[in-house]
């Protein structure tokens, strides 16, 4: 659901009764709950707000929200709105599977990396032994509710974050949704023209996920530059530094293109157009040959893998020609890495 007037009760159908709670993280509730409050009268005591960051994306936390719920004495006829990031969108809707084997839940995305990817598409989880969303489920959210003026709160990085996502989408999706992507000036960005690219993004992914909705398949498509990326981003947390997810996966966009042109010939050209998106809007990667044994040890985890000695990928032939269960060897990936990180 795409709603401009983040009215919420006519939104998702709410009723005066409903019984209603509200997750939300630090940066949500400064900036954007009390638009929330405008429409929903919820009570103090049934909001929780956990703190915001991948590093938190854990099952302790999980344990807080189902904690929060029984002590709010929530049923099955209950609704869990969650007001906040990816990180909170993918640990509301786990922890909404699981409570009481499943209530309903109503995703308000309030970053550009939440709208067009975590907030849709029924997956959910958490990080567990320093893997990406390890610990699972497929659970799809009642609604969704995009909201583009929370993303005049955002800080540019956060931006950019969620623009990797919608670049990938454009990859995955067509030629001219790519030069969409690419023409847009995000450094500048005019609001309304960026609330109908995200608007396009969400239907790409929309459309795949109806058509796979438990990722057997088509649905792979959408791993795009996240088997380096979650890597990157897994490589990081275990050395305590900050890496957003979506510039993660701007750099797996990277090198997973380059493994696409050496193995199925994606266009040349068409990667460096990518390659000088990255550098102009992005920080310039970095990373030391020693720690490739350890980015692939990663890989080898990524719930794509059909077993733990080969490491899957989904690549691209052409922009809009996306190629699932692609392998490659060890030697192929550490000259990815070395075009990556040597631009």
């Amino acid at each position: 659901m795409f709603d401009l007037d983040l009215d919420l009760r006519n939104a998702v159908g709410l009723s005066e009764s409903r019984d209603l709670y509200l997750l939300t993280d630090t940066n949500s509730q400064q900036y954007c709950l009390s638009e929330i409050r405008k429409t929903l009268d919820i009570s103090a005591e049934h909001i929780l707000c956990l703190p915001d960051g991948e590093q938190y994306k854990t099952l302790e936390t999980v344990e807080r929200i189902w904690d929060f719920l029984i002590k709010g004495n929530a049923t099955r006829s209950s609704l869990l709105l969650i007001l906040g990031g990816g990180v909170l969108c993918d640990m509301g809707g786990f922890a909404a599977a699981t409570f009481k084997r499943g209530i309903p839940f109503v995703n308000i995305p309030t970053t550009l990396l939440a709208m067009v990817d975590a907030s849709c598409g029924g997956k959910t989880g958490f990080d567990y032994q320093g893997l990406k969303n390890e610990i699972g489920v497929f659970y799809q959210p009642k609604s969704t509710v995009i909201y583009p003026p929370f993303l005049r709160t955002l800080p540019h990085d956060q931006l950019l974050s969620g623009y990797a996502e919608m670049l990938k989408h454009a990859l995955i999706a067509s030629p001219l949704e790519l030069i969409h992507v690419l023409a847009f000036n995000i450094d500048n960005p005019d609001y309304e023209s960026l609330a109908e690219l995200i608007q396009r993004s969400i239907d790409i992914k929309q459309y795949i996920v109806d058509l796979d909705p438990e990722e057997t398949g088509l649905r792979k498509s959408l791993n795009f530059g996240h088997t380096v990326g979650h890597a990157l981003e897994e490589y990081s947390l275990s050395k305590g530094q900050k890496l957003l997810h979506g510039t993660a996966v701007m750099y797996g966009i990277v090198a997973e293109l380059y493994l696409s042109m050496v193995k199925l010939s994606f266009p040349k050209q068409t990667m460096i157009q990518v390659v000088h998106f990255m550098l102009e809007h992005y920080p310039k990667p970095a990373c030391a040959c020693k720690d490739y044994e350890k980015l692939i040890e990663f890989m080898r985890h990524d719930k794509k893998n059909m077993s733990a000695d080969v490491i899957n990928f989904s690549l691209l032939r052409q922009v809009g020609n996306c190629r699932i269960n692609q392998t490659a060897k060890k030697e192929e990936i550490g000259d990815a890495l070395d075009f990556l990180f040597n631009l």
